[in-house]
């Protein structure tokens, strides 16, 4: 029964209308890595892969966690169709945990598919397999950060969107201790990018304030295990009905 849910939530996620838009616009690293040192000339391979892969891929990968993680339960509740979600003979919290590992490996996948276009981009794979890390380590977290959203407020796709669009930009490079409480900033800590020549206009983006590596490691565990368990109580102890206000 597990194995049927799975499998029908990643239909669902992988379906051409879906998953063809954010190939399309993760394909586009691939020219913004190959043409950025037309931006800023004398640029290294490195250093167009590391700007295209901090400023395109893993802010896409935010935005697509957003909107995929938000269908698991909000889109069921505005179309009516949580009911007939609920009806099957399965608990709760197996129900939601593994829909939500489903749009994980959904997620995860279209940041793979940036890094790499990245990679070919710039000519340079080295740092690839520290992306690859960090980027299944994003998609749990912010996997499980909307998800929590979703199951405690109406309408949670805006509050998920202005995080992964506006918060996860701004935050990381503001001064103080801000960027302790970004997602972006422990996974840039967790990818261990090294340092290069960057243009002063992109330099707040493409470096923002870093960590420990032990630390970054730490506070991510606890965070996707944290808000994987709240969210599986919540939803075990809530009620969830179709909103009669969501036409």
């Amino acid at each position: 029964m597990i194995g049927a849910i799975f499998s029908q939530a990643l239909r669902e996620y992988l379906r051409a209308r879906k998953i063809l838009p954010w190939l399309l616009l993760t394909s586009l690293c691939y020219l913004f890595s190959a043409y950025l040192g037309q931006l800023q000339p004398g640029i290294t391979a490195q250093g167009k892969y590391i700007v295209s892969s901090t400023i395109l891929v893993y802010h896409i990968m935010a935005l697509a966690s957003a909107i995929y993680t938000t269908s698991i339960i909000s889109q069921e509740v505005e179309q009516r169709t949580i009911v007939y979600l609920l009806t099957r003979p399965i608990p709760r919290p197996v129900l939601l945990l593994t829909r939500y590992l489903a749009s994980v490996l959904v997620v995860y996948g279209i940041g793979v598919f940036g890094a790499v276009c990245s990679a070919a981009g710039s000519h340079t794979w080295s740092l690839l397999p520290h992306d690859l890390v960090a980027m299944l380590v994003g998609a749990f977290a912010y996997g499980g950060l909307f998800l929590a959203i979703s199951l405690l407020f109406n309408r949670s796709m805006i509050i998920c969107l202005l995080y992964a669009f506006g918060w996860e930009i701004s935050v990381p490079s503001m001064p103080g201790e801000m960027y302790r409480l970004s997602i972006y900033s422990y996974l840039q800590s967790i990818a261990n990018h090294p340092d290069v020549e960057i243009n002063a206009a992109i330099a707040g983006l493409a470096s923002p304030k870093s960590m420990h590596l032990i630390t970054a490691w730490i506070c991510m565990i606890i965070a996707i295990v944290g808000l994987a368990a709240f969210s599986a109580y919540w939803f075990q102890t809530h009620e969830f009905i179709g909103r009669e206000d969501a036409e």
